[in-house]
């Protein structure tokens, strides 16, 4: 085998390593960011059970306060 040959086997391995090295780094950086998407979380504020309940009877109040006008109109 002459030099060109070894040289040119040479090159294309190092090309091949290179490129799996390429692919592995663009892998990474698909992972981190999907990551840090996924990552970004919104927190929500969350009410308690007591508030909830307020809440509800508040409304309920509403719907009561609806249907009784509407029945009074009949």
């Amino acid at each position: 085998m002459d030099f060109v040959q070894k040289f040119e086997r040479t090159l294309r391995a190092r090309y091949h390593h290179l490129k799996t090295e390429l692919a592995k780094i663009e892998h990474l950086i698909d992972a981190f960011e999907k990551g840090a998407k996924r990552g970004a979380k919104v927190r929500r504020s969350r009410l308690s059970a007591a508030a909830r309940k307020k809440i509800s009877m508040a409304q309920k109040a509403r719907w009561a306060k609806t249907r009784k006008a509407k029945a009074a109109k009949r």
